[in-house]
């Protein structure tokens, strides 16, 4: 090997030099450029593929409903609305009302077998399925139209003022619809009610679920459905309208509340529209003192940007690699499968080896092997240990860390 002479050697370390400051500021550019790919890391799985799976090839909908369609034999898996992080909430369902569900169908021909990629259209479509609106109660609904001072302006089917659009019309477009269109125009409502009625009305529970029932009772428009709404276009529409005011784990304004996966939001549109309404007033003077407009939103904006917020609290849980070693010893795990998830004569080494655990992976080999863990446990003497949903994201970090762990 020649040692290049000193002039050939300070060129060298110039050029190196150069290439390394232009790899940076690469680098520096493209995490600073606002990204609309790296949003599509965030949702795992399709939730129309999920939908033909649960009700088609797996057949779970033989013993599952979800919002009221399918089997009763198991709990409609629509029910409640996933905690927080959603993909560990729908892992920790699974894993947890495993041995009553392997017992009831253990032995059956029709045993479905998932994928990974199986699993994650399911999940994705169960995720979807919880955050929509159940039907609202008519009746209840033409309470709170005139309870709220909706009929002193508008009127439905000739009931009300006419000093403002007859709402009907409205409701045919669907819930995202009636939501861009009262966000829209709240501006212009705000002083005129607020003067009427001497304060602004909120809504509470499930009112405006019912009104929007009691407003589209009868509308035999079919609803623009065909389009299902893209969290990555939300994900546009976000930095287009909102995040001079709101920001996503602390990237965007201070002006309005924090709106990232660690801050609660309601997740069904009818929650949402409640939402915006009651803190119109707030947004709308907060807008008027900073000189901040606030946003229309055009044609399926609402509903990509709905879209998106969901997506937010769906992701993929972290995790820290030394509480997942505390939790799979403390849960139990260790006991089968070693200290260190090394593996033992009870059960196989857990380590992740060419591809690392994700959520749903770990998911689908618990569905897999789900039978015969529940069998070995129970000729042990031992209980099935529950989990909680952030216990996910800390054993997945475990199980995929180098090496035997840390003690």
């Amino acid at each position: 090997m020649t040692v290049p002479g000193g002039r050939k050697q300070l060129l060298f370390w110039v050029a190196a030099a150069v290439i390394a400051s232009a790899a940076l500021i690469t680098i520096v550019i493209r995490e600073r450029q606002p990204s609309t790919a790296r949003h599509a890391l965030f949702v795992v799985g399709d939730p129309q593929r999920g939908a033909a799976l649960f009700f088609g090839d797996k057949q779970c909908s033989i013993c599952h409903s979800v919002n009221g369609s399918g089997g009763h034999i198991a709990p409609d898996l629509s029910a409640e609305h996933p905690g927080a992080p959603a993909m560990g909430w729908l892992a920790i369902v699974l894993w947890n009302h495993a041995p009553g569900m392997f017992r009831r169908i253990s032995g059956s021909k029709s045993y479905p077998q998932l994928t990974s990629q199986d699993m994650a259209d399911v999940l994705a479509f169960l995720y979807q399925a919880a955050n929509v609106d159940r039907p609202g109660n008519a009746s209840a609904g033409e309470k709170v139209f005139h309870d709220k001072g909706c009929a002193n302006c508008h009127s439905v089917r000739s009931v009300g003022g006419n000093s403002a659009p007859e709402l009907s019309g409205v409701a045919a477009g669907g819930p995202n619809e009636w939501m861009r269109a009262m966000w829209n125009h709240t501006q212009s409502m705000v002083e005129p009610i607020t003067k009427k009625l001497g304060q602004w009305p909120e809504f509470m529970g499930s009112e405006m679920n019912d009104l929007v029932a009691y407003v589209g009772a009868g509308n035999q428009t079919p609803q623009a459905s065909a389009r299902t709404a893209s969290a990555d276009n939300g994900w546009k529409v976000f930095q287009a309208r909102c995040i001079q005011c709101h920001a996503v784990r602390g990237q965007g304004g201070t002006l309005g509340p924090e709106l990232g996966p660690a801050h609660e939001l309601p997740l069904t549109t009818s929650a949402f529209a409640s939402v915006l309404w009651n803190h119109a007033p707030a947004m709308i003077r907060l807008g008027h003192e900073t000189g901040v407009a606030v946003p229309t939103l055009q044609r399926d904006e609402m509903a990509d940007l709905t879209a998106f917020l969901a997506s937010l609290r769906y992701v993929e849980p972290t995790g820290s690699p030394f509480v997942g070693q505390r939790v799979f010893r403390v849960r139990g795990c260790a006991q089968c499968h070693g200290q260190e998830a090394e593996g033992t004569e009870l059960g196989p080494s857990l380590r992740a080896r060419e591809d690392a655990y994700t959520t749903v992976s770990f998911t689908a080999a618990l569905w897999k092997h789900g039978p015969k863990m529940i069998d070995r446990v129970e000729q042990m003497g031992l209980s099935w240990p529950t989990l909680e949903a952030t216990d996910i994201g800390d054993l997945v970090a475990f199980l995929n860390a180098p090496g035997s762990g840390s003690k």
